[in-house]
């Protein structure tokens, strides 16, 4: 993996977008937030080209990295994953025309905040949009992977969620929150943009958190991503909920 600090890197990332058919001004829009964040904390924290780890391990802690994000950018909560995957997959998703201007407001409160400060990193999308494809749908009385994946899409139709071709795919880690019998609900917990390589290999870019770095993942196959997520994401313990699941677009995640 990349923290986009080097030439190569981004070139990489650069061109991978474009062959996706990702508009220049959303590339453009990403790389200035990668230098704005890059900037404002310490260049060891960060890697130096594409390195080796095991997805777990950092080279910085993560409360250090949002203090002195904080320093540099005052109240400002910065970006995280959702708004980094919407500002480069948004043209691709389109939603119902009577979606209310907000939704999800308790989970999203952040992302609302950062997009209230910046609309501009939408590049046009409305943020009626943006909640409608991250607010969180209520979930089905189940522990089943695919009958709630089933549920996500029914919730996500509801709302007029599509997602039309590219060969960019939004990969979305799903977390099942069941605080009470009234609060039961599926909400994406982590989201990043899939990107075809040449050589029949995948990158995926990433912004971590709010405040942890963006990442571009090098990975073989569908196989290597869905460990790479599961080892980050996968915290189940065997509580009365479904373990986390992946979709690409709206569809459960195939290896």
């Amino acid at each position: 993996y990349a923290n986009l600090t080097d030439e190569d890197s981004r070139a990489l990332l650069s061109r991978l977008l474009e062959n996706a058919g990702i508009d220049e001004t959303r590339i453009r829009g990403l790389f200035d937030r990668v230098d704005q964040f890059n900037a404002s904390v310490k260049s060891e924290w960060l890697t130096n080209g594409f390195e080796r780890a095991v997805p777990t391990d950092t080279k910085y802690d993560p409360y250090e990295m949002q203090d002195l994000w904080a320093e540099k950018n005052g109240d400002f909560p910065g970006y995280n994953c959702r708004i980094t995957a919407f500002s480069l997959f948004g043209e691709f998703v389109t939603v119902g025309a009577d979606q209310p201007k907000t939704q999800g407001e308790d989970t999203l409160f952040l992302d609302l905040e950062t997009l209230t400060e910046d609309p501009a990193v939408l590049c046009g999308d409305s943020t009626a949009k943006f909640c409608a494809l991250f607010a969180p749908v209520p979930a089905a009385d189940s522990t089943d992977v695919v009958e709630q994946a089933q549920t996500l899409q029914a919730g996500w139709a509801a709302r007029g969620v599509a997602f039309s071709d590219s060969p960019a795919r939004l990969i979305s880690v799903v977390l099942h929150d069941r605080f009470s019998d009234t609060e039961n609900t599926l909400f994406v917990g982590h989201v990043g943009v899939l990107l075809p390589v040449e050589d029949g290999s995948f990158c995926l870019v990433e912004k971590v958190a709010f405040q942890e770095p963006y990442r571009l993942v090098k990975l073989q196959n569908r196989a290597e991503l869905r460990d790479y997520l599961m080892a980050k994401y996968d915290t189940s313990w065997g509580q009365d909920t479904t373990r986390p699941f992946i979709m690409e677009n709206d569809s459960l995640m195939a290896e």
